[in-house]
């Protein structure tokens, strides 16, 4: 594979490095972009011009460094235009508001107490009067009728920015929603008033009420519970049903990839109509009509799943795929995929950020890259041999090259994934298999209430397997702490060793040996630091203070009032970034109006219920989580609005 035959993957490349180095450059306007732009473009054009009108090639260093400079200032382009922060009426800049009126722009969806929404802002009340503005909210209500696309609202009171992190390692919902642009979220109760409805997005509106009426089908043909929350997730991609338990046993058994429509599912559907007619049998017209209805089709199964990145990239792929077919070419994999992920970014650039797509596009590169070299290193005489060996090779090349990514978000991995997926993917396939004729043909009572059975017992069987596998032991591996910089070392690792394989040239057994010596001895560096930590962590919740202390090799706590999602989602992730999880007991007693606490070393810390205090003589300094920067405070006694780390003598 040579990075020069493929041109859209520098293309891909460059335009996501513009798109990286958009936060960086906020402080320049649109006007100057632009500006930068047109001057690289008109660059670009005389050089291309001067290189038409000349006997030899000349400016070899300019050239493609003008052009490579281009595409990133149109990655800069493109996330200006998308960064819904730069309209002047966007809520951001509007301060306290009285109310707004908006549009509804999806079904409910419901929470453990609530039911949430998204509400495209028009106007806001300020002052007494109505102005327009701009943005989205989330609204959180408790209405007793529901809110449907369309439905035009009046909501009085003033949505919250959403707060960014206040603990090391939480989860940035802040940043999450920023990159899908939304930065407000509001608790309404059910200070809702309906004043009519508009048909403002037909399309989005038409495919919301056609889930909904698959997803009514479902609940009248598919009535084993786990059964229909599977068919939701696997065949219209509402995971959102799924119980904690069924999603639990699906992420331990390493197949959670079945449940996020992804390219194995849009690919099911792309062949699923190749069983009747192969395009290469019809005539030029024929085979461009047939192709083209292929490519509705799944553009249609991508609108009714919601458009998640991962599918954008499959419907986009197999689109290009398709269209080359009508020419009866046999397109570049790669250069395919770096055209649809082109193409998604222009659209919409902050979709590099979300990590279905991450995890979309690495699991594609590392099959079409790995698996090829997987495969040839055995070849089964027996048919069933081979087809399991195909299958193992596809699983252990999406592993690998998803690895690193997966482990850094999630720091899970699931031992037995290789047998998992041997019985998972064929039976996605086969339950896919019956589930789009049941989809299609589900309002034909007779044949809907068959179809509907059968795809009832095959997502059964599927349980059953993945329950089994589940409840192996050390059925997968957790806490696993993966920097940012680990990952890349891993991904070069991955690549230095590919290269060595299909190569065996001495330089890449050298860099191959060179990388894996950096893993090691940053695992040497990370132990020694655990060995000779002494620092306090005192977590901010709500209306709680939790206490970790690492010191010496031993995390000491003192998390007793904590609430199981707070332990989950604001405290363990920094306890996995420090390497250390399984905490000792620290020793408190009642003090007064607080609690005191008595630390290894000989310290002892007061708490109350917004302060706190240490033994003066212990502290070397303390310093306040700022996301994503700690801040220092020159006083021990300082009010909790953040976790604080205090670093001990």
């Amino acid at each position: 594979m040579k990075f020069s035959e493929y041109p859209f993957m520098r293309y891909a490349l460059f335009f996501v490095l513009g798109v990286l180095a958009y936060p960086r450059l906020d402080f320049l306007g649109l006007k100057e972009i632009l500006l930068i732009t047109g001057l690289l473009f008109g660059g670009y054009i005389i050089l291309s011009a001067t290189n038409a009108t000349s006997q030899s090639y000349r400016f070899r260093a300019f050239f493609p460094i003008t052009a490579y400079a281009l595409l990133m200032s149109m990655g800069l382009v493109f996330t200006h235009l998308r960064d819904v922060t730069n309209d002047p009426l966007h809520l951001i800049h509007h301060g306290e508001i009285e109310g707004y009126i908006g549009i509804v722009n999806d079904l409910d969806q419901e929470k453990p107490n609530t039911f949430a929404n998204r509400i495209a802002v028009t106007a806001i009340k300020k002052a007494g009067k109505l102005q327009r503005a701009s943005g989205e909210v989330i609204i959180y209500h408790k209405l007793s009728e529901a809110l449907y696309p369309g439905d035009f609202v009046w909501i009085a009171g003033n949505p919250t920015p959403v707060p960014p992190p206040s603990n090391p390692q939480e989860f940035d919902y802040h940043r999450f929603l920023a990159n899908q642009q939304i930065y407000h979220t509001h608790f309404v109760d059910r200070h809702v008033v309906k004043l009519g409805k508009e048909n403002h997005a037909p399309i989005n509106n038409w495919m919301l009420n056609l889930r909904s009426l698959l997803q009514g089908q479902m609940d009248k043909y598919i009535t084993t519970s786990h059964s229909n929350q599977i068919a939701k997730a696997l065949l219209i991609g509402q995971n959102k049903y799924l119980d904690k338990e069924v999603s639990e046993a699906y992420v331990t058994a390493g197949t959670m990839h079945v449940l996020a429509v992804s390219g194995l599912h849009v690919g099911i559907v792309y062949g699923f109509f190749f069983f009747f007619m192969k395009p290469y049998q019809l005539s030029g017209q024929k085979r461009v009509l047939y192709l083209s209805l292929i490519i509705c089709i799944i553009w249609l199964y991508a609108l009714i799943t919601g458009l998640a990145p991962s599918v954008l990239r499959a419907a986009s792929m197999f689109t290009l795929l398709a269209m080359a077919q009508m020419k009866s070419r046999n397109p570049s994999i790669y250069n395919s995929l770096a055209l649809s992920a082109l193409i998604l970014m222009v659209f919409d650039p902050y979709i590099i950020f979300s990590v279905g797509f991450q995890l979309s596009y690495t699991a594609v590169f590392g099959i079409v890259l790995l698996q090829p070299q997987l495969s040839q290193r055995w070849r089964p005489r027996w048919k069933i041999a081979n087809y399991l060996w195909e299958l193992t090779t596809v699983s252990i090349a999406a592993q690998l090259a998803t690895f690193p990514i997966s482990a850094h978000y999630f720091h899970v991995f699931p031992t037995y994934f290789l047998f998992s997926n041997l019985a998972a993917i064929p039976g996605a396939f086969l339950i896919m298999s019956f589930g789009i004729p049941f989809m299609l043909l589900s309002f034909l009572a007779p044949i809907g209430s068959l179809l509907g059975k059968a795809v009832d017992l095959l997502i059964s069987i599927e349980n059953r397997v993945i329950f089994f596998f589940q409840k192996l032991p050390f059925a997968r591996i957790e806490y696993i702490d993966l920097s940012f910089w680990e990952m890349i070392l891993i991904w070069a690792l991955i690549i230095s060793a590919y290269l060595l394989a299909i190569n065996n040239r001495r330089k890449y057994a050298y860099l191959c040996l060179f990388l894996f010596t950096c893993l090691i001895a940053n695992q040497w560096m990370l132990l020694r630091e655990i060995l000779s930590r002494n620092e306090l962590y005192i977590y901010r919740l709500e209306n709680k203070i939790i206490v970790d202390h690492f010191y010496r090799g031993t995390l000491y706590s003192k998390d007793n009032t904590a609430l199981p999602q707070d332990l989950n989602y604001k405290i363990l992730p920094n306890r996995i970034s420090k390497g250390q999880v399984q905490a000792v007991d620290l020793k408190e007693v009642e003090s007064g109006n607080g609690r005191h606490i008595f630390l290894p070393g000989g310290a002892w810390l007061h708490i109350n219920e917004d302060s706190f205090e240490i033994e003066a003589s212990a502290i070397k300094q303390i310093v306040q989580y700022h996301n994503p920067k700690w801040l220092p405070i020159e006083e021990a006694d300082v009010a909790q609005e953040a976790a604080l780390r205090v670093i001990m003598q």
